[in-house]
């Protein structure tokens, strides 16, 4: 693509042709630029301007259409220098004021409440990715007695992930054995990071409690709750929000785009690197590298669970999109969401 400076002419006659096709999903031609009476150029310029943007890689005329669509390269121009400083309305504002009240003291269900909202907010399919969870730590253990064959064993993080299963042990426990696993669990494994809990330190644990059919079970409960923390969990709301936008009413380019996004195997290639815009990062078609993003775009934002880690909440969608708008309500929500975050697992001590 040239790199050549563009003067201020073709960046408002780029500008105006993105806006066209944001709102229209039709190829804009030269006649109907020109028809803008606040531009003032005529239309043989408008005409020499559009093909000369075309030749930078700024436009491409589809085979179809004698009108031209933005390329990928003129969303990334548009994004970084035209699209002027995100802005709301009041009415945005208290919208998204009062749908951020969730009151829910469970992360992943909060994150996937979050993306359903946004979904809503924004008439988008939305992507709600969890932090890697191996840094969290565990509040509290209980063992409680059903039977003297069963019971069950409850573990709650300090980001409010609760972790219970039902265990049924080949021998009678009694009710002192129980209650003396608890206090060791309790005393020995909370209030240090998950990753750290490897069979040298459960070994002190199986000491200290002494031999209880109860101990195998336990060891077996936390492999699982290690491994299922340490793996990104992908929350996709408004999934068939997509099909209302012509670029997928293909349902097979649809359902492509739906199964790669959630993968969580995919999310580090959805996070190449571009400018920060309050917050919200984009990335356009192609700088999301190959597969079925290379056609789409995503708006994204990023909260913080303090200590753990970021997750990750975007808009997934064709590459025509309102970006001024979508980032500008993204930027308010992850704040709130952030904010909500903090009152909820780290404000009650």
């Amino acid at each position: 693509m040239n790199t050549v400076e563009l003067s201020a002419r073709k960046k408002l006659i780029l500008k105006t042709i993105i806006g066209d096709y944001i709102r229209t999903a039709e190829p804009v031609g030269s006649k109907a630029i020109a028809s803008r009476p606040e531009l003032g150029f005529s239309s043989a310029t408008i005409r020499n301007e559009m093909s000369e943007l075309e030749e930078m890689g700024y436009l491409e005329k589809p085979h179809t259409s004698a009108g031209r669509i933005p390329s990928p390269a003129g969303y990334r121009l548009y994004v970084d220098e035209l699209m002027g400083q995100p802005n709301l309305t009041a009415a945005d504002v208290d919208r998204i004021n009062s749908v951020m009240k969730l009151k829910v003291k469970e992360l992943d269900r909060m994150v996937s409440e979050a993306g359903k909202l946004i979904s809503n907010l924004t008439d988008y399919t939305t992507l709600a990715v969890t932090p890697v969870m191996q840094r969290v730590t565990i509040r509290k253990f209980q063992i409680i007695s059903v039977s003297p064959v069963d019971f069950v064993i409850v573990a709650v993080t300090d980001s409010g992930v609760v972790k219970n299963k039902m265990l049924r042990t080949a021998a009678p426990v009694t009710a002192d054995e129980a209650e003396l696993l608890t206090y060791v669990l309790n005393q020995t494994l909370t209030g240090i990071p998950i990753d750290a809990i490897t069979p040298e330190r459960f070994d002190i644990v199986r000491r200290a409690a002494g031999v209880t059919a109860l101990l195998t079970l336990v060891a077996e409960f936390l492999n699982e709750f290690i491994e299922e923390m340490s793996e990104q969990k992908v929350f996709l709301q408004g999934a068939s929000k997509l099909l209302a936008y012509p670029e997928y009413r293909d349902v097979h380019k649809a359902q492509e785009l739906l199964d790669f996004i959630s993968d969580e195997s995919n999310m580090p290639a959805l996070r190449a690197f571009t400018r920060d815009i309050d917050g919200v990062r984009i990335t356009i078609g192609p700088e999301n590298g190959k597969g079925p993003m290379q056609n789409a775009s995503m708006v994204y934002a990023t909260y913080n669970i303090g200590s753990v880690g970021r997750g990750l909440i975007g808009i997934v969608g064709p590459t025509r999109m309102d970006y001024a708008k979508l980032s500008a309500r993204l930027a308010l929500f992850s704040k709130g969401l952030n904010r909500l975050i903090a009152e909820t697992f780290f404000d009650e001590d």
